[in-house]
């Protein structure tokens, strides 16, 4: 029934078989997303975990070709050497898309665009610790920000009223490998420890969990409420193989122009500044889905940490 320590239905059996087979199921033509989450049976989530792969449309058996059909479930050997097996979960979803009021400070969940020739628009997610420069900065998405430095932030972004030459706020000083960028504030007045709706960020960051509650402010949506549906979800963005899919509670989670807004753990949202756990940075969506980055991820790529904690940021000088 063991192996390795995992029980023969757990979430790292799931997990190691998605490592395992994920890049292959990804290179099917019909297949646009693999992760590990809950298997469905007839829309309800069970207490079964699966790997899920995503497809644009979901056929009957009969009507698909013998050399496109998936098989139903991976088997792999453990370590051990006993055989092991999960069951390969086949889901509907249209692809996630990258999304691309004046306010001061600028809290997170605002909207930020680019100056110049630049037309990027999207959202910044909140106020991070660059632990290379040193000092506070911005964070959003690398396709928000831009990967070029010195190239000027506005607030609110061109589209939603914005004046380069008034309402400039940051400058852009580096991108990362994921789609994640900083940029260094004009002057501390403008940084707000904040995110629109009540969370207070960044203090705490931590781990997604499958059927976590989380939620996110961004500029075109504003807050919106939604459960972690995949955690290690593979779309090939950014180079990216664990990114987290997170299904509406109610309604729509994201739309264009949320990009680089934070995934905040909902439960613990708004209960003081040591209780605002971030877990992702969302890129992209569907509209009643969103998909984003593991903040530890963006934090490790990057080099950044906390405002709170073990780093104690100075004043600005």
């Amino acid at each position: 029934m063991t192996a390795g320590g995992w029980s023969a239905d757990s979430l790292e059996v799931a997990l190691e078989a998605k490592r395992r087979y994920g890049g292959q199921l990804l290179s099917h033509p019909d297949v646009h997303g693999v992760g590990v989450g809950r298997r469905r049976r007839r829309g309800e989530k069970t207490d079964e975990y699966a790997v899920v792969v995503h497809l644009k449309r979901k056929l009957l058996l009969d009507e698909v070709p013998p050399d496109r059909r998936l098989p139903r479930g991976l088997r792999f050997t453990a370590d051990d050497g006993e055989e092991l097996s999960v069951v390969l979960d086949v889901q509907q979803h249209p692809e996630p898309l990258p999304d691309s009021e004046r306010l001061r400070p600028v809290p997170g969940g605002a909207s930020v665009g680019l100056t110049g020739a630049h037309l990027a628009s999207g959202t910044l997610g909140g106020w991070v610790w660059d632990t290379v420069a040193r000092r506070v900065v911005a964070l959003s998405n690398e396709h928000v920000f831009g990967s070029v430095p010195g190239v000027g932030v506005i607030q609110p972004a061109a589209g939603d009223g914005g004046d380069p030459p008034h309402d400039h706020v940051a400058r852009v000083l580096r991108a990362g490998t994921l789609d994640a960028a900083i940029a260094v504030p004009d002057d501390a007045s403008l940084v707000s420890a904040t995110i629109s709706g009540g969370a207070l960020a960044v203090f705490e960051i931590g781990d997604a969990a499958i059927d976590m509650r989380v939620e996110k402010t961004g500029r075109a949506t504003g807050r919106t409420v939604g459960i972690v549906d995949l955690i290690d979800f593979d779309y090939d963005y950014y180079g990216s193989h664990a990114d987290l899919w997170v299904d509406s509670e109610d309604g729509d989670f994201s739309s264009s122009g949320d990009s680089g807004a934070l995934y905040v753990e909902a439960s613990r949202a708004g209960r003081g500044r040591a209780s605002a756990r971030v877990v992702g940075l969302h890129w992209g969506g569907t509209g009643t889905s969103g998909v984003g980055h593991p903040i530890r991820r963006v934090f490790e790529d990057l080099g950044l940490a906390t405002l709170d904690g073990r780093i104690q940021p100075p004043p600005f000088t």
